[in-house]
């Protein structure tokens, strides 16, 4: 219920936008809300074993209270018109501008989107103290939330961490603004980077499913695939617990992808981490590059397992750079770090966190990836805010339009900071052309076991320019070998014999009716041998001889039939001659009647004798017992 209600007073104010300004305030004051990130309230369901140290919520390390503190000092700075490490803080045009800012509100938005807008739409409850700017918040998915709200307000908002493309819609956001590029940029220096630099032809992208996983993926995708002609596979992650990040992993490894991207923040990266030890998508052989985003830090990988650091050390991180080492401003910064003095509204920090004495003393911000790449962009949020409320209104009360006034001033105009040029295009991001990106080895310290990263290369005007000269890089388990983008699939299966040559198909035909004809006589060689036993068991005759007067019989008879033939083609000529036969020769013929009549008794009038005719005219007329004697006649 108290979320419904959250969100049903952030629609009545986007309804029912009120003024803008409270001019009965010192003419010279302009109140700012900072929107920080001093804890994750997610953390405590995605690392069970973390006990909350802050306000229910897991405490971010001494990194991000550096950050807090940064933009403390530029408020701090931008009033007293210090212009140590923003040069224009002390220029003609800011000194004439009546404008300080007072601090209306300095909160933790505990890495939640929901947390986040419930703050903004307390402020914008209390009328009479609400903010005139908003710098904050860090992640994507609260900075859509909190400008669509404040939008209604007619207040700008900057943020310092955002990255989102989605950001980058006017209409949507007309009031929002970023000192640190767009996910675009980070996106082609990745893509730059496979394909340009390591010679890949495929990568995958394991990302969280919000507002920064979900547009860095898309554009990264896209840039690969159309600039670069690659192959890019992805693997959403829906909630950082194990069983959820599991699932995406498996599918990881079954597709053999051997180069991944992880588009995801701190704590989310240390669980895909581990799965993808525990599963093996993080492989010694072939080598494997997995590559990281601004997301995660160095302490961060410090909560990995001790499996899980061998195997993550030696990745590349990818990341728009804040400080760069050429920066005099920079440089300066860093020497007067441990010289500061905790600045106004410190002491609302977390009181679990260290002293700021303490962390302006013992803290290195130059060896802090969060102090180089996240305090530097807060810090030069900060310090726009403060030049573009001067040239919204330098003198006098605050104008109704102010909140119009303070975006469009961003138009045409730039100011050198601890990040380089910053200046804006019509969407309110970063100019790209200002903007530049690190790569860096992740390398675990063997002495202290801890993770550090070491610059290599810088990616700067469309190319990477690297620091040696040269690549210089070690891969995953701090491997030389050069890494593969993806395993190599399993061999298919042998492909059929080609058909046989034309001249070889009648030979084909030759030896099938060879085999044909050779089955055909087995089968009568069987037949008629089976019958041949079978009559010579009857009679009593062996087989070899019943077969030799059968092949005799059956001679004769083609030769009777051959010479009837014939006798009956010449019957015309031969007929003369019978007449002139001698008469002792018919009288011999007519004394054959009674043989001729015993024959056709024995034939049933049939031209021919039969085995078994013959064989019964032995017996019974010539009562020749002997049968072997009888057929050898």
């Amino acid at each position: 219920m108290r979320k419904q209600s959250i969100w049903a007073r952030a629609l009545v104010l986007l309804c029912c936008a009120g003024g803008v300004a409270d001019t009965s305030q010192q003419l010279n004051q302009v109140s700012i809300g900072l929107l920080q990130r001093w804890t994750d309230k997610h953390a405590v369901h995605t690392i069970p074993h973390q006990s909350p140290a802050h306000m229910g919520a897991f405490l971010l390390d001494i990194g991000w209270q550096s950050v807090a503190l940064s933009s403390l000092l530029a408020v701090q700075h931008f009033n007293n018109r210090d212009g140590r490490f923003v040069p224009a803080f002390s220029s003609p045009e800011m000194r004439a501008c009546d404008k300080n800012w007072t601090l209306t509100g300095l909160v933790d938005t505990q890495s939640s989107s929901l947390v986040a807008t419930r703050h903004i739409v307390r402020w914008f409850d209390e009328h009479a103290s609400h903010p005139h700017v908003i710098v904050g918040p860090a992640r994507s998915s609260e900075a859509g939330a909190v400008a669509t709200v404040a939008s209604a307000q007619n207040v700008p908002v900057i943020s310092y961490w955002a990255t989102a493309p989605e950001l980058s819609s006017s209409p949507r956001f007309p009031n929002f603004m970023r000192t640190i590029p767009c996910d675009r940029g980070s996106a082609f220096a990745v893509c730059s980077f496979w394909a340009t630099e390591m010679h890949f032809s495929a990568g995958a992208v394991v990302y969280a499913h919000d507002a920064y996983g979900d547009g860095f993926k898309s554009v990264l995708r896209h840039l690969c695939v159309e600039k670069f002609g690659m192959r890019i596979q992805t693997f959403e992650v829906d909630g950082f617990t194990e069983d959820a990040v599991a699932s995406p992993i498996a599918a990881l490894v079954a597709v053999g992808m051997n180069v991944v991207h992880v588009i995801a923040t701190g704590l989310e990266v240390v669980c895909v981490i581990e799965a993808a030890v525990a599963q093996g998508a993080l492989r010694r052989h072939p080598t494997s590059l997995w590559t990281l985003t601004d997301g995660i830090s160095a302490s961060d990988l410090g909560l990995l397992s001790i499996a899980a650091k061998d195997a993550i050390d030696g990745s590349v991180r990818i990341a728009a750079q804040g400080a760069n080492d050429e920066n005099p401003l920079w440089q300066r910064f860093v020497q007067e770090w441990s010289t500061f003095t905790p600045p106004p509204y410190s002491d609302r920090l977390p009181a679990n966190w260290s002293t700021s004495e303490s962390v302006f003393s013992d803290f290195d911000i130059n060896a802090s990836s969060i102090g180089r790449d996240i305090a530097t962009f807060m810090y030069d949020a900060v310090a726009a805010a403060g030049f573009l409320a001067c040239r919204a209104a330098p003198q006098g009360p605050l104008p109704t339009t102010f909140g119009a006034n303070f975006y469009e001033a961003r138009r045409n105009w730039s100011f050198d900071g601890l990040t380089g040029s910053v200046s804006f295009d019509e969407n309110g991001d970063r100019v790209v052309a200002s903007g530049t990106w690190s790569l860096s080895n992740v390398l675990l310290d063997a002495a202290t076991n801890e993770f550090e990263l070491v610059l290599k290369a810088v990616f700067d005007g469309g190319r990477w320019v690297w620091r040696a000269g040269k690549r210089d890089l070690v891969y995953n388990y701090r491997s030389t070998d050069e890494p593969v983008d993806q395993l190599q699939p399993p061999s298919p299966p042998p492909s059929p014999p080609p058909p046989p040559p034309a001249g070889d198909k009648f030979l084909l035909l030759l030896i099938v009716a060879a085999v044909a004809a050779a089955i055909l006589f087995c089968y009568f060689v069987t037949r008629s041998t089976l019958k041949l036993r079978t009559v010579s068991h009857r009679f009593g005759i062996r087989p070899l001889q019943l077969l030799r007067m059968f092949a005799r019989r059956r001679g004769l008879c083609i030769i009777c039939r051959l010479r009837r033939y014939f006798s009956f083609c010449f019957r015309s000529t031969s007929h003369l001659a019978t007449q002139k036969a001698s008469i002792s020769l018919e009288f011999s013929l007519q004394g054959h009647e009674q043989l001729r009549a015993l024959f056709r008794e024995y034939t049933n009038g049939e031209d021919t004798m039969s085995m078994q005719q013959w064989l019964r005219f032995k017996r019974e007329s010539q009562k020749e017992d002997d049968e072997t004697v009888a057929v050898r006649e």
